[in-house]
Order: C-alpha cells, then sequence, then structure tokens
C-alpha cells in the first residue's frame, strides 16, 4: 500500500521527550533570531529560493527522484518528522519507508498542489514555511489515495543549501 504506517513507541516518555525537542528547537531559533538584520531585498530572496525548492517536490514525487530528495532532506542529528500524532527522529529509516520503498509502490500522480505558504525568516540560515497542500495519487494495487492537509517546515542552510530539517503536519484522506 503506498501509505505505510509508523508505529509510536510504547514509551511515553520518549514521546514526551521529542516533543519537548522539537519545542526547544523553535524556541531556541526564535530568540537567537537575527530577522532585523536581513534587508527587505534579501529576505525576498529568500522566500523565493524556499518556493523554488517547494516547488520542486511535486516533480520529484512524479520522478521518484530519491536523489532530489536526500538533498531536500537533512539527515543531520536536529532530524524531526511529525505527522498525524507521531514523531520520527530517525532519519534513515524514515527515508527509506517514506521515499525509498514508498515510491515504489506509486504509479501515478493524479494531482499535487502547495497553496496557502508563508514563510517566516529567523535568520539568513533558518526559514520556517507553513503550507496547505492536496494530493491526489494511484498506487502500483490500483487503490486511490486523496490527501488535503497542512505542513510546517523548518529549513537551514548547510554547505550553501537549504535542507529541511524539521517537518510536522496533518493529513485528512477524502474520496
Amino acid at each position: 500500500m503506498l501509505i505505510r504506517t509508523i508505529q509510536l513507541t510504547n514509551n511515553p516518555m520518549k514521546n514526551i521527550k521529542n516533543y519537548f525537542m522539537a519545542g526547544c528547537i523553535i524556541l531556541i531559533l526564535s530568540c537567537c533570531s537575527q530577522q532585523d538584520s536581513i534587508s527587505d531585498t534579501r529576505k525576498v530572496e529568500i522566500i523565493k529560493e524556499i518556493k523554488v525548492l517547494m516547488d520542486g517536490y511535486p516533480e520529484a514525487v512524479k520522478r521518484h527522484d530519491l536523489n532530489w530528495f536526500s538533498k531536500f532532506w537533512s539527515n543531520e542529528k536536529d532530524f524531526v518528522f511529525a505527522v498525524d500524532g507521531q514523531v520520527i527522529t530517525n532519519y534513515d529509516e524514515w527515508f527509506k519507508m517514506y521515499y525509498s520503498d514508498g515510491l515504489k509502490n506509486l504509479k501515478e500522480i493524479l494531482h499535487f498542489e502547495w497553496s496557502n505558504g508563508h514563510a517566516t525568516i529567523f535568520s539568513e540560515n533558518t526559514v520556517s514555511y507553513a503550507t496547505n497542500f492536496d494530493w491526489g495519487m494511484v498506487a502500483v494495487s490500483g487503490d486511490t489515495v486523496k490527501v488535503r492537509g497542512s505542513a510546517l517546515y523548518v529549513f537551514k542552510k548547510s554547505n550553501g543549501e537549504w535542507r529541511a530539517v524539521n517537518c510536522g503536519g496533518t493529513h485528512t484522506y477524502y474520496k
């Protein structure tokens, strides 16, 4: 099946620790923000860079482009993916499940749109980007999956390239 379920740990303290860790990262980013020192022109440039990156995502899904996704996501120690009540911090297992294995089950993209995107620039090297999405896909099995939702990405510049280090979101499946 195209969508796989990730099992939560039976240790509620670990889940609380992960939520606390993600909250601390956002707090540190906002407290250490140098947003005021960034010119309006540079802010516009940063937002364009993030939007170009986000616009490449649907095409990469259509191409099953694992190389593109490995450059989109950061595999650094601060990686956190939180979706539908689950927090994942193991980049290698997550990438394998969602992309390496997940894209093999994808036959066709019916539609994939981002909307209502909004960037918040914390510094020259840290940006959050909130967006809505709506996508429909057909699995190799013939099942059709359609989903709407929202996501909040945190991007960090690493070696001169923007990479998603955190993402949190929700999915609402529809027919």
